[in-house]
């Protein structure tokens, strides 16, 4: 994996780790899982980093959504 991929998806984490203020870590990382499975029907294990990206950045427009009708 090239280095500046990891940066991006740690730095995506890191986003939507900041909008879930009271989910748990490994609460998280489950999210994610259900995601890819759900869009890709593949595992964390097997889903390529850009369609991970992907998902991540579509989760965190979600997270983004939801706090704004919350308001």
């Amino acid at each position: 994996m090239i280095r500046s991929t990891q940066d991006e998806l740690i730095e995506k984490l890191h986003e939507i780790r900041d909008l879930s203020p009271d989910v748990r870590f490994g609460q998280l990382l489950a999210n994610l899982g259900f995601l890819v499975e759900d869009q890709t029907d593949r595992s964390l294990w097997d889903v390529e980093d850009a369609e991970l990206i992907r998902i991540m950045e579509d989760h965190r427009a979600d997270l983004l959504r939801r706090q704004r009708t919350d308001v």
